[in-house]
């Protein structure tokens, strides 16, 4: 009876009187989002089967021809190959990279008492995480220029630094160093997000655990192999996942680097062929054979993925005698420890994939490796890389203020003045602030709208209990998973059917919906953690479930709402594939599409100094906003990727 009396009440569904409560909390959310995301890709299947040309109306069914011409289609191999070689070589190559940046942030610092990270690192996180800010097709942008064989960054360090080989280097345009350019460019842009992801899985690490292994003699290397990595093995392979799918769609960068596809199509990707195919060619059904292809490759990666995972480790731990088995680190992390030590005293080691860590031999050897050379080369490291990140950033600063024959004859040199020409010029005649106002119209719009609707929808699902909520919800997470170029074709003729294609609401009811799902996924677990006896007291006292969400629950819940829409201003301020799609209209352009139309004119008016202010314009907003809320940003960071 005891327990009877503690067991919390099921939450029941609204009454029919308040059926609108329904309609707008559950039904709005999932109307928009079933219309224009799960719709398109459901015919995205179908029109892959049919010879459909996208200007009529008539298809006619051919079955799997598509996808039988797509193995005689040199460019489209070429293209898959491209894609397998980005998908082996990126995320190994960035996680390597950031978790290693973000070991040396965390357990860098002195070992001798508690276990601490480096000092004044914060600077070191901040600015690392500058390149997740940035829109993809302003980072693609940039870095052509850097590579600019004439007048780039890099080919005019390597000459100072005395190779005159690389003088006019053409690293995009020389088939045998296009795709390693470009390998770079997007693990530079994604390195310091997920240094940030690592630094906050480590840190959610007990101490403890590093000061036991210290105390067994342990050194760095050796505790970060047998301690940190198998801890953090979830996060990592969350991560590996998520740089894997970009790697398969890697659009935005490939686009901007080489819009043609690189010397003898060396950089050419599925997304890139399929868009080419769908809007120029004509050929709609095939080149939603092309998403779809993409899209069972993307489902067979991380299926391998967790396959891989799972055989390496992530299998329950060997059984033990009760008498000796070591508790999990969920209540006293020193008295496990030692039940630890004293069950590796008789038992093999755990498995790597459990979360007690092996034993670690005692080694009474002096290392060379003391905290002040740890330090030292952590400082050098660190401080390598924020000039990585920031040498461009700063370059097309100083270059904005620069006419084009400063920039051309002396592209490294500080500017005379500060003269605001080249802003001015890019504002009005490149239309620049026309493409500004346009984006915060649409972002504004679509971040208020799916930030309700998409709170309205979460907190629906997770405080009421009815038949098929899971399925909903599965339903919504299946958004994340998809690739958008799958949906790019049917969605083109859905918002034409509405006549709403090439508009601003056409755009803003888009972003919303492909919003939503990452939306509802991470506040559906934050409603989950708030306490329902408030709601239910205020149930008790007459308040209906409108007055309970608006006036109890939302405020509860502000921390979350204000981490997703931090993330969603950033996705939506950078999005560039739904509006180059969806919205040929030149008037009509956001900043991302006007960006990548200036730079192509740029190209052959020569007018870099207002190129260059133009990414400054794009990048600022951004910027701003991020160095604000960093610590609220970064802080949510880990929770939001993997809950």
């Amino acid at each position: 009876m005891a327990g009877a009396s503690t067991a919390k009440p099921r939450w029941a569904l609204p009454k029919f009187e308040n059926i609108s409560f329904t309609l707008m909390f559950l039904g709005l959310p999932l109307a928009i989002y079933v219309i224009f995301v799960i719709l398109p890709f459901v015919q995205a299947f179908y029109y892959s089967l049919t010879d459909w040309t996208g200007f009529s109306k008539s298809m006619n069914f051919v079955g799997l021809s598509n996808y039988l011409a797509l193995t005689q289609d040199p460019v489209f191999i070429k293209a898959v190959t491209n894609s397998i070689v980005l998908v082996l070589i990126l995320p190994p190559l960035v996680i390597i990279l950031s978790l290693t940046l973000a070991t040396l942030v965390t357990v860098g610092g002195a070992s001798r008492g508690e276990v601490s990270g480096l000092k004044n690192s914060d600077l070191y996180r901040i600015i690392s995480f500058f390149p997740y800010t940035v829109p993809a097709i302003v980072i693609g942008i940039l870095w052509a220029q850097m590579y600019d064989p004439s007048n780039g960054l890099l080919n005019g360090i390597l000459t100072a630094m005395g190779f005159d080989f690389f003088k006019s280097f053409a690293w995009l345009g020389n088939e045998r160093t296009a795709m390693g350019a470009s390998i770079f460019v997007i693990a530079w842009s994604l390195v310091g997000f997920y240094m940030v992801l690592f630094i906050a899985a480590i840190k959610g690490i007990p101490s403890e655990v590093y000061e036991a292994a210290r105390v067994d003699g342990a050194g760095r290397f050796r505790t970060a192999i047998s301690i940190t990595l198998p801890m953090i093995r979830d996060t990592i392979r969350t991560a590996y996942v998520y740089i894997g799918i970009l790697a398969l769609d890697a659009f935005v960068y490939m686009q901007a680097l080489n819009p043609v596809g690189g010397p003898a199509n060396s950089t050419v990707v599925i997304s890139q062929h399929l868009l080419n195919t769908a809007f120029k060619k004509g050929k709609f059904g095939y080149a939603t054979s092309m998403g779809a292809t993409l899209a069972i490759i993307t489902l067979a990666f991380a299926a391998i993925v967790f396959l891989v995972f799972w055989l390496t480790g992530e299998k329950k731990p060997p059984k033990v005698a009760p008498t000796t088995a070591a508790p999990r680190y969920t209540t006293d992390v020193k008295a496990a420890l030692a039940a630890l030590r004293a069950a590796d005293s008789t038992h093999a080691p755990s498995a790597p994939g459990s979360s007690r860590p092996p034993r670690i031999e005692r080694s009474s050897k002096p290392s060379f490796f003391t905290d002040r050379t740890v330090a030292t080369i952590a400082h050098i490291a660190l401080i390598a890389w924020v000039v990585i990140i920031c040498a461009p950033l700063l370059w097309v600063l100083m270059s904005s203020f620069k006419t084009t024959q400063q920039i051309f004859g002396s592209p490294f040199s500080l500017p005379t003045s500060f003269n605001f020409e080249n802003y001015v010029s890019a504002w009005t005649t490149a239309s620049i602030g026309t493409y500004f106002v346009n984006t915060v119209i649409v972002v504004g719009s679509a971040l208020v709208i799916v930030m309700l609707l998409g709170a309205m929808c979460a907190y629906y699902l997770a405080r009421y209990e009815f038949k098929g909520s899971q399925i909903i919800y599965y339903l919504m997470l299946a958004g994340l998973t998809f690739p958008i170029f799958l949906a790019v074709v049917p969605l083109f003729m859905t918002l034409k059917n509405f006549g709403i294609l090439n508009t601003l609401p056409g755009l803003i009811v888009t972003y919303v919906a492909f919003a939503l799902p990452f939306t509802v996924f991470f506040l559906y677990a934050f409603f989950k953690t708030l306490p329902q006896e408030v709601a239910e007291a205020a149930a008790l006292d007459g308040c209906g479930p409108w007055r309970i969400f608006f006036q109890i629950m939302l405020p509860m819940a502000t921390p979350g709402m204000a981490s997703v829409a931090i993330f969603n201003f950033l996705g939506l301020w950078n999005q560039f594939l739904l509006p180059i799609a969806l919205n040929t209209n030149a008037k009509n352009y956001v900043l991302s599409q006007g960006m990548a139309s200036f730079a192509s004119q740029a190209g052959y008016a020569v007018n870099f100094g207002a190129l260059f202010a133009a990414v400054v314009i794009t990048v600022l907003p951004v910027l701003v906003t991020y160095i604000i809320f960093q610590r609220q940003l970064q802080g949510s960071v880990s929770p939001g990727l993997m809950k």
